[in-house]
């Protein structure tokens, strides 16, 4: 465990030697300064673990870091200049952000020489988004088994020689950038596989030497996306532009200079849906717009991709049926991820008012599957819709199929429920008054006397005359009365 800042300095010895493993963690650092003839700064018969820390070892001597096991620098600093080997071991590992500089100053030396020796398996080297640096007569990098490169930045030069070499398989991939330089072509005995990544060799001799030793193959899901070569007369071309990106990928190793990048391919899936709109109020529906959502994915949630696009939208005016497509477009790995156990479909409820929404979910399921033919071969890909409902189990809700036979397309169906307006000047029916018809019947006087209708337009005056008179003789007679009455 390393605490502040730490040396060893000998003038005529190894700094640290071990027979078994040493390891070297903590926040401090330390640094090794070593001279002598072969005097190493680090020399184990184990293994050396260099973990969240800093390591600083110059052995101009002799070299850096020499272990008869692995050779592990995990998320740490590591700088190792030596006159042999900044590193020589049975296998290296370099890893978790590590920032790693490591040089050899003799002749036919490598600054990291990874080699199986006394019968054990290894001489694998492994670069994985981290940064390294290496600088030689003979490769910078020398690996006697397989050497890969996944993700962060690796500059290897040579002076003398190819600036990388594997005696394996060379595998780069992750979006790692690689810079080479070299006098004699850089690569590998076994196979170079190019997943995502960005490589820009360089040939430093003066004949017109390429700079890579053979094409890499490019793997399937990734395509070519850049490639331009300087020639021998210092000409640059667009490769992909002047031959088409299939016969470029066959250029890459005849150039001095070739400055080249990978990318995954994009692939898109597209499935059919149709949008039913209903009027279930008294106002027709207009313009409105609908979309999908996607859930259950194969793999994580769809929130985790954020490369991917899905879209799934239809615009509708009024009743009817509109047809529309749900497509996923994105990187072909991530797409896979998302669709390799089916995945859920339903309508996204944005709350818009008077619409019913549909609550109707679809499963999808893709199947790929390879179509070879004499000259390639070619992926395609099929799938199967299914209507789906959920159902409570012992082991929670799950989404099953509601029948065996999938269907064309998925169908939503919405309704428009907006209701008319009363029209002005009517009223509700609660709290009106009772009609004069309505009222109960009292009990009417008898009309004694009545004239009827003669057609004679004097007829009214006549009756009105004769009912006055009437009325007058009543009146005296209950005058009369009422003086008889009195007393």
């Amino acid at each position: 465990m390393l605490r502040g800042e730490n040396h060893i300095t000998f003038d005529d010895n190894f700094g640290i030697k071990a027979a078994g493993n040493i390891e070297f963690s903590g926040l401090g650092s330390l640094a090794i300064n070593v001279a002598g003839e072969t005097k190493d700064g680090i020399s184990a018969v184990g293994s050396v673990s260099v973990c969240g820390t800093t390591l600083s070892i110059n052995a101009p001597g002799g070299i850096g870091i020499t272990s008869d096991g692995s050779v592990i620098v995990d998320n740490a600093k590591l700088t190792s200049h030596a006159l042999y080997a900044g590193v020589d071991a049975v296998n290296l590992t370099i890893k978790s952000g590590s920032v790693v500089d490591i040089s050899a100053t003799e002749n036919n030396c490598n600054a990291a020489y990874i080699s199986s020796r006394g019968g054990t398996t290894g001489g694998n080297l492994s670069i994985s988004n981290s940064n390294v640096v290496a600088k030689s007569l003979f490769p910078g990098l020398f690996a006697g088994g397989n050497l890969t490169v996944d993700g962060g930045s690796v500059q290897s030069t040579s002076t003398a020689d190819a600036a990388l070499w594997a005696s394996g398989d060379l595998t780069v991939k992750g979006g790692a950038k690689v810079m080479l330089a070299g006098v004699y072509p850089a690569g590998c005995a076994g196979d170079f596989t190019v997943y995502a990544a960005e490589v820009d060799a360089k040939n430093t001799n003066v004949e017109n030497i390429p700079a890579l030793s053979d094409n890499p193959a490019i793997y399937g899901d990734f395509d070519l996306t850049h490639a331009v070569a300087v020639d021998s007369e210092g000409t640059t071309i667009d490769l992909i532009e002047h031959d088409g990106v299939e016969q470029a990928k066959g250029f890459l190793r005849l150039y001095k200079n070739i400055h080249f990048i990978t990318s995954e391919k994009s692939v898109t899936y597209s499935f059919p849906f149709t949008k039913v709109v209903k009027k279930g109020g008294d106002i027709a529906p207009g313009k409105q717009e609908f979309e999908l959502e996607i859930f259950n994915v194969g793999v994580g949630q769809i929130d985790d991709y954020a490369d991917v696009t899905v879209t799934a939208s239809v615009a509708t005016n009024g009743v009817g049926e509109y047809k529309g497509v749900l497509t996923i477009k994105g990187p072909k790995s991530q797409v896979r991820d998302i669709t390799c156990e089916g995945f859920c479909v339903r309508e996204k409820n944005t709350g818009v008012a008077n619409w019913t929404y549909s609550d109707t979910v679809y499963q999808i399921f893709c199947h790929e599957y390879t179509i070879a033919t004499d000259a390639q071969s070619a992926t395609q890909s099929s799938y199967e819709i299914f209507p789906v409902k959920l159902v409570e189990t012992d082991n929670g809700a799950f989404y099953e199929k509601t029948q065996d036979t999938p269907v064309a397309s998925m169908t939503f169906e919405n309704i428009y429920t907006e209701k008319a307006a009363p029209a002005e000047g009517d009223k509700p029916d609660t709290g009106k008054k009772p009609a004069a018809t309505t009222k109960p019947a009292g009990k009417k006087k008898t009309t004694a006397g009545k004239i009827p209708s003669t057609g004679d337009s004097s007829a009214p005056a006549m009756e009105c005359a004769a009912l006055l008179a009437i009325a007058g003789v009543l009146a005296v007679g209950l005058s009369i009365k009422r003086l008889h009455c009195k007393r």
